[in-house]
């Protein structure tokens, strides 16, 4: 019988590897927001995009909530993502509960995070996690019955076709009826089996840009492109909405008006950590 524990834990501004730390940014405003005014110009003459398109903000703490409110007053389109909860493996999977489901009204879609001590779980994890799902889905109630699920886990390359094997198994459980989306990293793309071992378990996914470790450059960015558009799966760019020292995460905005030619282009979703965004929606098409 797979072993499964609740633990309430605090919301903060903070993900595992510290992804959303204010460590190199100015105090009181998103750097991000600093860095647009040379690529503003390229994006508002750029192809329309996907019909189905969109722009979203990741809801990880209360203070994204009042982010969110005020991205809204700018694009009152803005989607939503909420994180109901982080996943650890110690011998049993441990449930550690984030915001209310209903933090944000009506989410588009809700988050669970498995944090890297997946990355040593057994292959049959999955009946742990699709416990896990059930019960979190369950405590969500059914006005979010159909609300699409992501699924945040940076996955060990050598572990992807045991990941897909994981996500095949919730699909057939707790996450039948619901739309299924990921969070990608670009070493993920570059693995040659991931637009054959992907297709049929996700929806979508999201290539993550921000603190992964590969920083852009104008080569990588362009290799980026080429990847996505030889993948037959529907993808979203996650962006943070902040920078560290040396690091520059809006310059992959100067990649969208290619990527927003692909029929697979779903929009742009952004990882705030606590920053107002504003002025970069405004500028995203």
């Amino acid at each position: 019988m797979a072993l499964l524990r609740f633990v309430h834990t605090r919301p903060t501004t903070r993900r595992r590897r510290a992804r959303s730390s204010r460590l190199g940014c100015p105090a009181g405003r998103s750097p991000i927001g600093a860095a647009l005014s040379g690529i503003i110009l390229t994006l508002t003459a750029s192809a329309v995009g996907a019909a189905d398109a969109s722009i979203g903000q990741w809801v990880w703490s209360r203070h994204d909530i009042e982010v969110l409110a005020r991205v809204r007053e700018a694009r009152l389109e803005t989607a939503s993502a909420v994180a109901i909860a982080e996943l650890e493996w110690n011998g049993e999977v441990r449930v550690r509960l984030r915001l209310s489901p209903h933090a944000v009204p009506s989410p588009d879609q809700l988050v669970v995070r498995l944090d890297d001590s997946f990355h040593r779980a057994p292959a049959d994890v999955a009946a742990g996690l699709d416990q896990a799902l059930a019960r979190l889905l369950s405590m969500a109630g059914p006005k979010l019955m159909h609300t699409p699920i992501e699924i945040d886990y940076d996955a060990p390359v050598s572990r992807l076709a045991l990941y897909a094997d994981w996500l095949r198994r919730l699909r057939a459980g707790s996450l039948r009826g619901r739309k299924l989306w990921i969070t990608t990293l670009i070493v993920h793309l570059k693995d040659p089996d991931f637009g054959i071992r992907f297709p049929e378990v996700i929806d979508g996914h999201v290539v993550q840009l921000f603190d992964t470790g590969e920083p852009w450059t104008l080569e990588r960015g362009k290799a980026l492109v080429g990847r996505l558009a030889d993948i037959p799966i529907p993808f979203a760019l996650g962006l943070g909405a902040f920078d560290r020292k040396g690091t520059d995460h809006a310059a992959w905005l100067r990649v969208l008006p290619e990527l927003r030619t692909l029929p697979t282009y779903r929009g742009v979703w952004v990882f705030p950590a606590g920053f107002d965004w504003t002025p970069m929606s405004r500028s995203l098409p």
